[in-house]
């Protein structure tokens, strides 16, 4: 009888102890993911004082770095893409620069389709577009191929077909042409 009791205290006391054991780990559990919350909290609050703090220095930081921007961006790049309905500004540039170098080009422009390839908050199209160019040299197409470079809209040459018209090769007169693409908004 006596060697039941003793068991039976033992046995309860080990529950006990058990019990705690289990209790103990939850109450670490839970107070281990309650200081972490509360780390991050405050780092998030050491974070935001900082930055109010260094604000002054940040804006001055933001207005040194745009004070080099061109203040007539947005117009240029309005420009640059014109509408799909309203091609004519491409049209009259590349006519100017075949005045410029006294030749004539035939221009023709296929339906837009979407240019899915480019995502943004205004929703591009693209055009191709194809210039031929009779009896003109290597000099001027290079002059040429400058000028339209510097044109201010948002066009890729995606190939030039450049044929001799007769034994001298490719430094006499020629035939060109011009495969691109402009981009255009709707």
């Amino acid at each position: 009888m006596f060697k039941n009791k003793f068991q039976r205290k033992i046995s309860i006391k080990l529950i006990i102890i058990f019990c705690l054991i289990i209790i103990s780990s939850f109450s670490v559990y839970f107070l281990r993911n309650q200081i972490n919350s509360i780390n991050a909290s405050i780092a998030e609050k050491k974070e935001m004082n900082y930055l109010i703090a260094n604000r002054e220095e940040v804006d001055r930081k933001i207005n040194a770095d745009f004070s080099g921007v061109d203040p007539q961006y947005e117009k240029k790049i309005a420009d640059s893409i014109p509408s799909v309905y309203n091609i004519l500004s491409f049209v009259d540039a590349l006519e100017s620069l075949s005045k410029k170098y006294s030749f004539k080009q035939n221009l023709s422009f296929n339906q837009p389709t979407s240019a899915a390839e480019i995502s943004g908050p205004v929703s591009l199209m693209l055009i191709n577009f194809n210039v031929a160019i009779d009896e003109i040299n290597i000099e001027v197409l290079t002059n040429y191929l400058k000028d339209f470079e510097k044109l201010p809209y948002f066009v890729s040459i995606n190939s030039i077909n450049y044929l001799a018209q007769n034994n001298g090769g490719w430094r006499e007169n020629s035939s060109i042409n011009i495969s691109g693409r402009l981009y255009v908004h709707q």
